[in-house]
């Protein structure tokens, strides 16, 4: 575990947050008293964005509250995009194979529901109450993938996919997906973003891999870097940070592996850690 060193001031600062369970509340908006440190964050010459697993659709209104206008890591890592230009700086992609993928949309059932990251749209073999639910949950429309006999068919190249998730009815149904997808031996890293929500990216990719990047694009490598999360999606996001802090309500892996422990997600989190930076924000530890 690093050590953990005060930060004086926000200049020179890059803060970066994971969304769901950490930024976002349980009715998935941003708190007054997150927005307000925010803001003043970025008013005094810190730098923040988004580290998350969400699309460029399902972060732009949380970009327009917040006046973002630096690169967000999206797709957990597999892509990183200026909400500025609208450009994908950075993006990695699946190299899947059409035997693979079709033995993963053949998952697609009532226990299990598959998501395909593709070209900035979310596609689905088939609408179920799970899809509804995540349309709903991350302010998203997924577009139907169908079967060739379909008319609103569409076949997508398996070897540009960006990654994929995998939602089980609970983590035993989950864990089970895990270990086929295992055995299909794709060039992958599997991750859980949420306890029944499972991710197949593309090899090496992560969260703390995509800050690395932005760093390099943005040319803040002396920068101190704060970064937060809550799951185990987020354990390189904050490895890779200076400091790596897991909200309370944060999966215990994550804990163990953050410098440092703060507030739950549902008590303002983020602007906890920013009334360390800035005195006129009320602290909230």
């Amino acid at each position: 575990m690093k050590a953990v060193e005060s930060v004086k001031t926000c200049q020179d600062t890059l803060l970066v947050s994971d969304l769901d369970g950490t930024l976002l509340n349980q009715r998935k908006k941003i708190s007054a008293a997150n927005k307000a440190a925010i803001l003043s964050f970025i008013k005094n010459g810190g730098l923040f964005t988004f580290a998350t697993g969400r699309i460029e659709q399902s972060v732009a209104p949380f970009v327009e509250q917040l006046g973002i206008n630096i690169p967000l890591i999206l797709y957990n890592g597999a892509k990183i995009y200026c909400p500025v230009t609208k450009n994908v700086l950075y993006e990695k992609q699946l190299k899947i194979d059409k035997f693979a993928f079709e033995a993963i949309c053949s998952l697609h059932k009532e226990e299990t529901s598959v998501f395909i990251y593709y070209r900035s749209n979310i596609y689905t073999p088939l609408r179920n109450r799970t899809v509804e639910i995540y349309e709903e949950k991350d302010g998203v429309e997924c577009k139907d993938l169908g079967g060739s006999y379909h008319p609103d068919f569409v076949e997508l190249d398996a070897s540009a996919i960006t990654k994929i998730v995998i939602i089980g009815s609970d983590e035993e149904k989950v864990k089970e997906v895990e270990q086929f997808i295992v055995g299909l031996e794709i060039k992958c890293d599997l991750v859980y973003s949420e306890a029944n929500y499972l991710e197949i990216l593309p090899k090496g990719v992560s969260k703390g891999e995509a800050l690395m990047h932005l760093k390099k694009m943005l040319q803040v490598e002396a920068y101190k870097t704060i970064a937060l999360g809550d799951h185990l999606n987020d354990v390189t996001l904050l490895k890779k940070a200076d400091i790596g802090i897991a909200v309370d309500n944060a999966h215990p892996g994550l804990k163990h592996v953050a410098d440092t422990v703060t507030v739950h997600h549902e008590q303002h989190a983020v602007a906890a850690v920013i009334s360390k930076v800035l005195k006129e924000v009320r602290p909230l530890f």
